[in-house]
């Protein structure tokens, strides 16, 4: 009788902590999807002010390095301004984190603004071109990485090869198409190498895989088949 009550009085007490173990994970789970979904609203925030910033129409022009210094409480760096031509307005965007392209992909609905930089800061603000890789349309090969967020590179496993991605900037619609579908190793450092002597200008597209987790990195590139003016008719492919 007594080594009856002891095995049921043990039984009961991992009932309970088996109970105990399944509630702290299932909170820890969702403190995890919260801390998630405040991330992916903040980069959708701050696709919002970059749209202000590219349209000049002066809601909220603040970057994400003045956001983050605001919110944590210190003073935000002064804003460098570059007098000249345009291109000094574009380096001036890059260094403070202001967007310096647009990225299309029509075929996934998707209209993102491009910082420069691809650090985690860059990153929170929407997709970064990388540095060191090539400026757009120019010889070599122009890396973008984005997080694998919902508006963001969510679904970019469904970007097909043959499907047109337009990169614009303020003085160019650079059109590219894929060609190359892959999934590779967090160290494949080679799909940002520059095309073969005598290829044209590449783009290469970089997030995570699979989605929610950063095990592997999926790589869509594509190779430059038109330059437009962007005073010109808007590119056919965007409809």
């Amino acid at each position: 009788m007594g080594t009856g009550r002891g095995g049921d009085r043990t039984t009961r007490l991992l009932l309970i902590a088996a109970v105990l173990l399944l509630a702290s994970g299932v909170a820890a789970g969702g403190v995890t999807a919260w801390n998630w979904w405040g991330r992916v609203r903040a980069v959708h925030a701050a696709q919002e002010r970059l749209a202000a910033q590219w349209a000049g129409d002066g809601r909220d022009p603040r970057t994400g390095a003045t956001a983050a210094a605001e919110a944590a409480g210190r003073r935000p760096p002064a804003p460098m301004r570059l007098p000249g031509s345009a291109g000094d307005t574009a380096e001036a965007a890059a260094e403070e984190g202001g967007p310096i392209a647009l990225l299309h992909v029509p075929t996934l609905r998707l209209r993102l603004y491009v910082v420069e930089g691809s650090d985690e800061q860059r990153l929170m603000l929407g997709p970064g071109h990388i540095p060191g890789t090539a400026a757009f349309g120019e010889t070599g090969n122009a890396g973008i990485a984005g997080h694998r967020y919902p508006g963001v590179f969510w679904n970019l496993d469904e970007l097909e090869v043959s499907a047109p991605v337009v990169v614009e900037t303020r003085d160019t619609w650079y059109v590219y198409r894929v060609v190359d579908a892959s999934v590779v190793q967090p160290e494949r450092s080679d799909v940002l190498a520059p095309p073969p002597p005598g290829a044209g200008p590449l783009l290469t597209l970089v997030t995570c895989e699979p989605k929610l987790s950063t095990a592997r990195r999926l790589i869509r590139q594509a190779t430059l088949i038109r330059r437009d003016p962007v005073g010109g008719p808007r590119p056919a492919e965007l409809g």
